[in-house]
């Protein structure tokens, strides 16, 4: 057992088919941004890691694991 929260996070690529961009219970703003721009406006190390992994893709999945506490620390990454 561990003192340290812990998450599990899996990031999809999607197209939209339908319906509107809205906010939800999770989500306190939305908007569609250039894949060029994205990394702009993302300031958490730990989200722009996972973010700059998405447009790195080459077919395999990736097993990232980091720290946000004391500070942002990625360990070694590894695909399978």
């Amino acid at each position: 057992m561990t003192d340290v929260p812990t998450k599990v996070m899996f990031d999809f690529a999607c197209k939209p088919i339908g319906g509107e961009l809205c906010t939800s219970e999770e989500t306190s703003d939305v908007r569609w941004v250039p894949n060029e721009n994205v990394l702009d406006i993302i300031t958490s190390p730990a989200i722009r890691s996972r973010i700059q992994s998405f447009f790195d893709f080459d077919g395999a999945v990736e097993y990232m694991e980091y720290k946000t506490h004391p500070e942002f620390q990625l360990l070694p990454s590894r695909k399978v």
